[in-house]
């Protein structure tokens, strides 16, 4: 890859920035790759900030928006996801306040309905488990799973 300036490498971080949201541990990584120091790296990271390229909080909610109501994804996993990419927990906890609760139990409620309309089990308890579980692995809460989900029989 070629090596750029920190002059060259802001102006392509900034670019990119323009167009989407990208999170200040992926931006010091394309730093990295670009050939520049730590030092260097650093100077950009913080030009970018302080322009408003880059901003944790604002990556953070939109990642938050994008992958629970695009990918369906509950507050646990999408917590975890923010934290590999270096999100700090203060400003995960501020994204994850934005989600609205009725639309969150509405997407989980889709979600269950679509899972069981693809489930064979007849045993409803047996059903119940498996789309508990089914929802757990997509992040979400178990007090969530259980209001979304009918009362076993």
């Amino acid at each position: 890859m070629k090596t750029y300036t920190p002059d060259e490498a802001y102006a392509r971080l900034a670019a990119t920035c323009a167009r989407r949201e990208l999170a200040p541990r992926n931006v010091r990584l394309t730093l990295a790759r670009m050939g520049l120091d730590a030092a260097a790296a650093d100077d950009v990271l913080h030009r970018l900030e302080a322009e408003g390229f880059v901003d944790e909080r604002r990556y953070a909610r939109a990642f938050v928006h994008d992958k629970t109501l695009y990918d369906r994804w509950g507050r646990v996993k999408t917590r975890h996801a923010l934290a590999q990419h270096g999100i700090s927990a203060r400003a995960a906890d501020e994204a994850l306040a934005t989600i609205d609760d009725e639309a969150y139990a509405e997407g989980l409620h889709a979600l269950l309905a679509a899972k069981a309309r693809t489930l064979r089990e007849s045993d409803a308890r047996l059903r119940r488990l498996k789309l508990m579980r089914y929802a757990a692995g997509r992040g979400y809460e178990p007090e969530a799973i259980a209001r979304c989900l009918p009362p076993d029989d």
